[in-house]
Order: C-alpha cells, then structure tokens, then sequence
C-alpha cells in the first residue's frame, strides 16, 4: 500500500513537471523524463507542446469564428497564440477555454482600429453559453395572473440574456460566413439591445427598446411589478403610468417572466 502511494506521488509530480513544460512555466520535466526512443526528450515533450497550443488556438477558432473573420487570419492567429501562451486552459474540456478573450482584445492595440472587436467576442462567448444551455419554455403572459395577486414577485427566466452594446454586433455576427466587404453596409456604431435566449433547441434574439431591456433587468432580481417600476425610476427617472403599461404590454408578449417562488 505504502509503495502505491508512494508511485501515485511520483506519478503526479511527473504529470505536474510535464504541464509546466508544455505550458512553458518550468523545464524541471526534462530533467525527470527518458525517452523512449531515438529522439530527444526535448523533441518528444516538443510534439505534445505545439499539439497543445496548437489545439487551444483550434478551439477558440470555433468560439469566436466572427471575430477572426474581422479580424482576418493573419492578425487572428497572432493574437490567439499570444493569448494562449498567457492563458493557459485550467479545465479538462475544451469548450471551456477562451472565457478571458475578450478581455485580452480589449487591452490589445487592435481596439484602437477595430473599437467593436472586444464587444463582438464578448457575444459570442454569451452565444456560445446559450447554445449549451437548456430551452427556455415560453411561460404565459403573467399580465392575466397579476389581477388575482397584484404583488405577485416576477423574475426572469434563468439562461435569458439581456444583451446591449454600443455598436451593431449582432448585425455583424450575423454575416460572419459571407464577405467581410457587408460590414461596410452596416451601421457599426448604431447601439442595440436585444433579448437572448434558447428556445425549441436554438437560440433566439429579439430586439428590445432600451427602455424595454432595462426594465426587464429590474426583474433579474425577484421583484413585484411597483417594485420594479420604483427601481426603473430611481435609476432612470419618472415613468407616465401609460408608459408603464406600454411597457409591461410589450413585455408580457416575450414569455420570459416567471413567478419567483
């Protein structure tokens, strides 16, 4: 038992060495290992070192496909491998990695000639924890239940996204597999609003009004209907009571509204 635990030991300190290597962190594994076989350790661990980097930049490839199709292959590849050589991957599954990327454009001089670069990443990481979440069933417009309880708490459904940017990324995201000249037909710096969210195995967005998205933030947070509309007023100023049943009219339709329990 005693020699078992003794070789798991060994084991993962070998397994730490190696990573470290691969990751570019220490050399302490070439000194360990053995190759078996005519080549260098160097040579051998090498192999797994470029594979590793080489699939981490495959992975955030088929993340962020329409930001390397702004940004073109050549300025694309040179700033995933930078990102991958300071990022390393801390899961076993692959479709995790690349959280941080937008925040690494972001700090990167190439939003000084592409100021939506970051934005657009940032979406497509949120459509990406769409499309593997669960639906989102449409729940009935919670307007016919408020007469029987008036102080009814309301929040959103979980894995609804409210998106807003400053810039028209869903428009761009959207012509991600034709030519990249459409983006010249786009009116980059139009700011939107939209609703996100899986629905009958897909994800669906819907363009709000502002006022309408932050409304419904008010409800990301259990809260009753003049509960809501107080919290939309201290932050946003005073509301017309037509205007807030303009408002709710508009928003009961969605189906994204639930009874908080």
């Amino acid at each position: 038992m005693k020699d078992a635990t003794l070789k798991n030991e060994s084991l993962e300190k070998w397994q730490v060495h190696f990573l470290s290597y691969i990751l570019g962190i220490e050399q302490n594994f070439l000194n360990e290992a053995t190759s078996m076989n005519e080549l260098p350790v160097r040579s051998c661990a090498d192999i797994y070192k470029r594979g590793y980097k080489a699939r981490l930049v495959e992975s955030l490839g088929e993340t962020y496909s329409a930001t390397w199709w702004v940004l073109g292959d050549d300025d694309y590849l040179k700033l995933a491998e930078e990102f991958v050589a300071s990022t390393p991957s801390r899961s076993f599954d692959l479709s995790d990695y690349g959280k941080e990327f937008p925040d690494f454009l972001k700090s990167s001089v190439v939003v000084s000639e592409i100021p939506f670069i970051s934005e657009l990443s940032r979406f497509e990481w949120v459509f990406k924890i769409l499309f593997h979440s669960a639906d989102v069933p449409n729940k009935e417009n919670f307007l016919s239940r408020l007469s029987q309880n008036p102080e009814m708490k309301l929040r959103l459904l979980p894995s609804t996204i409210l998106w807003r940017s400053n810039f028209s990324i869903y428009e761009i995201w959207k012509q991600r597999d034709g030519d990249i000249a459409a983006l010249n037909d786009i009116d980059l710096e139009l700011p939107e609003f939209i609703l996100c969210r899986k629905l009958e195995g897909k994800v669906r967005m819907n363009y709000l009004e502002e006022s309408e998205l932050r409304l419904l933030q008010q409800f990301e947070t259990p809260r009753s209907i003049d509960e809501a509309v107080a919290s939309y007023q201290n932050l946003y100023g005073e509301l017309t009571p037509e205007s807030v049943q303009s408002l709710f009219s508009r928003i009961g339709v969605l189906g994204v509204l639930e009874g908080a329990i």
